[in-house]
């Protein structure tokens, strides 16, 4: 999910207490010190002989071709204390591939985000999907998914794959579903035919995401009240398929408990926030 569109979308609503939002990050500029920071340690646990994992991960695509994903996110407070407050966004993004280098790919991308205008701009991905360059402006690419494969999220796969197999992914910072945390890569399926890999991550992590909401409006005795929110610790699972570099489905649930104060107020609440994405086709 395109994270420099998607945090004004978030933020906006989350200040004027809108009941249908979702979440979103800042640009985050890369420097010498976070990119250092951003470098992932990764262990695998497997045995014997596998299919090579690059055929899975690295971008096999033609320039000219029209790359398109299809998405939503969600994000729900939920307590005994007050009414359910329910933040959701969704959209669509269109990649025309500029240059289909797999190390430095470029993109003409769209991005539409239903009820907010349309954005368009030259993007450019580096470092494995760690770094992403949309309109001239670097960031670290903290997005919980996207077009494709982001080693930031994903670590360093072993040479070789086979069903069963797992490695761990220590995330050095917060990111869009996740602070500072480590994650289990298991591997579900394999079509090595069709280069396509069917994966499972599993993790936890404490403290707050990448541009979480530290604040939240709630409705008591009828009345919005501001809540500061404490964070406890995350959990979350997902599926995700890749062929030839790509996402073609993402889903991840991250659930952690909350609570929220406001005065003489404290509240004892859970959130859980989940993302899908799937390729679809563009003509």
């Amino acid at each position: 999910m395109k994270k420099i569109l998607i945090a004004g979308i978030i933020m906006a609503f989350i200040q004027f207490g809108f009941t249908d939002i979702v979440k979103a990050k800042p640009v985050i500029p890369l420097n010498n010190t976070n990119r250092k920071n951003a470098t992932i340690k990764t262990n695998a646990k497997r045995a014997g002989h596998g299919a090579d994992s690059k055929k899975f991960f690295t971008l096999k695509v033609n320039n000219g071709d029209k790359l398109g994903n299809i998405f939503t996110r969600t994000i729900s407070y939920k307590g005994d204390d007050f009414p359910e407050v329910v933040f959701r966004v969704g959209g669509t993004g269109v990649y025309t591939v500029i240059d289909n280098n797999p190390l430095n790919p470029v993109f003409d991308g769209v991005f539409r985000y239903d009820g907010w205008p349309e954005s368009k701009g030259r993007d450019e991905i580096r470092d494995t999907g760690k770094t992403n360059i949309y309109i001239g402006k670097s960031s670290v690419n903290t997005d919980g998914s996207g077009v494709m494969f982001n080693a930031l999220i994903w670590g360093n796969p072993p040479a070789k794959l086979k069903k069963g197999d797992t490695w761990k992914v220590s995330i050095p910072q917060p990111w869009e579903l996740g602070g500072v945390g480590t994650q289990i890569i298991t591997v579900i399926d394999i079509d090595e035919n069709n280069n396509s890999i069917r994966l499972q991550r599993e993790g936890s992590s404490g403290g707050f995401y990448d541009n979480d909401a530290k604040k939240i409006s709630i409705t008591k005795d009828g009345k919005a009240v501001t809540m500061t929110v404490t964070p406890g610790t995350s959990h979350w699972i997902g599926y995700t398929t890749f062929k030839n570099g790509l996402v073609i489905s993402d889903e991840l649930l991250v659930s952690r408990p909350i609570t929220l104060t406001a005065d003489n107020l404290n509240f004892d609440a859970f959130e859980r926030e989940y993302i899908l994405l799937n390729a679809m086709p563009v003509s």
